[in-house]
């Protein structure tokens, strides 16, 4: 069996992993780089049999109709994963066509993908070929999935992973007794600090503004992240505006309840809260709520420039970011330098900026935890910048074979 990484290996964008045995071809995951201008997308992958997807992110995902120019594989999934990228792959295209640059795949190659996936519920079993399928609850966003792969050789893929719960998730489900772990590394270097603390700082952090009679602005990813940061501010459900593509992606999680921890805690407060729509509701919002939830989460576009632009002179208003900036990314320099830049434009940012760490990503404890709890023979550390010093230390510090390979490489099992 041979393991050929496409994409995501050593770094965080595009991932794409390549299962190879005798006859048969599984990808798993296919996404985008969203960093590069324009976005890029991993090494070609020819004579699928079969893809199956870890969760809705365009890092894993935003490539998947490529492999439907020529092909017809199955496209293993769930429901809400299905419905969730059919919305961020309409906002690509649309995104591409506004910034003029092409993509690698046509709205019929998207149809054709839609067309051909197979919804499956966690850990139920699928056949592709020798191989039997099942996808756990990775935690991660709603509908995300590792995904264990056995044909004589147990493998499991982590996607993107969290162990430890949070409001809007119960922590990840995991197989045992893994002969190789395909794990994520994005936070292997560091520890994410207490949960409820951090959360206590963010709301500290609300509590001055609306004291100040400030505005907070909060940008976020519309699927997982807006709807965690709903649950953490529900005492002030009346006080927020929730704009962007994050409304669509509320919709979307709440007819998959069955996935959230506490659905009906998030349909409460998804009733209180004013949903934006409008230019004219936006400019109503800027003026009248003190809380603003929106989408792009890295400031690359979305409603959020609107808010930003108005509330930039003030001092006393408040960014508050809830997790990792990517770098380079116009939210990243923003708090780095006090300054917005785009293609388009540029401006500086007065008002009071603050990073918080809530992310849906393991931290190094919980990777360490979940290496523990898989007991794999084997382990091969993707999607990360540290990958090789976190392979260097599961070695070290668990006696377990580990690899960090590159894009391109190619491991026999």
């Amino acid at each position: 069996m041979r393991i050929e990484f496409l994409g995501g290996a050593g770094e965080v964008g595009k991932s794409a992993v390549f299962i190879k045995d005798r006859d048969t071809n599984i990808i798993l995951d296919y996404g985008t780089k969203l960093q590069t201008d324009p976005p890029s997308f991993p090494v070609e992958a020819e004579d699928v049999s079969a893809a199956i997807l870890s969760h809705a992110h365009l890092d894993h995902s935003g490539g998947l109709p490529i492999l439907y120019k020529k092909e017809k594989p199955p496209l293993f999934t769930n429901d809400i994963t299905l419905e969730s990228i059919s919305l961020l792959l309409k906002d690509s295209m649309k995104i591409a066509r506004k910034e003029h640059y092409p993509l690698p795949y046509s709205r019929t190659d998207f149809k054709k993908m839609l067309k051909h996936a197979k919804l499956m519920m966690y850990e139920e079993d699928f056949k592709i070929d020798n191989f039997h399928c099942q996808l756990y609850d990775a935690g991660h966003i709603p509908g995300s999935a590792g995904i264990l792969l056995d044909n004589g050789k147990r493998i499991f893929y982590t996607g993107d992973i969290k162990l430890d719960s949070t409001r809007l998730l119960n922590g990840c489900k995991l197989p045992i007794d893994i002969d190789v772990l395909i794990t994520e590394s994005t936070y292997s270097d560091r520890e994410h600090p207490d949960r409820e603390e951090e959360e206590k700082k963010f709301l500290a952090s609300i509590d001055e503004a609306l004291s100040l009679d400030e505005t907070t602005l909060v940008p976020v990813f519309a699927l997982g992240r807006a709807q965690e940061v709903l649950l953490i501010l529900e005492k002030y459900a009346d006080k927020i505006a929730l704009d962007g593509m994050a409304k669509k992606a509320s919709e979307i999680v709440l007819d998959f309840k069955h996935y959230l921890k506490d659905p009906k805690k998030l349909k409460n407060i998804l009733k209180k809260i004013t949903w934006v729509r409008t230019d004219a509701e936006r400019e109503r919002a800027v003026k009248k709520y003190p809380i603003i939830v929106t989408t792009a989460a890295m400031m690359g576009g979305g409603p959020v420039l609107y808010y930003l632009r108005h509330l930039s002179s003030r001092p006393e208003a408040k960014v508050l970011f809830t997790g990792f900036l990517i770098e380079d990314s116009p939210a990243k320099v923003l708090i780095d330098t006090g300054l917005f830049e785009t293609i388009e434009e540029k401006f500086n940012v007065h008002c009071d900026l603050h990073q918080f760490d809530l992310s849906s990503h393991a931290g190094h404890s919980e990777l360490i935890e979940i290496i523990k709890r898989t007991n794999p023979k084997q382990v091969i550390c993707v999607h990360g910048d540290e990958c090789k010093d976190f392979a260097k230390g599961i070695e070290s510090k668990l006696d377990i074979p580990a690899t960090a390979p590159k894009n391109g490489d190619i491991l026999e099992i």
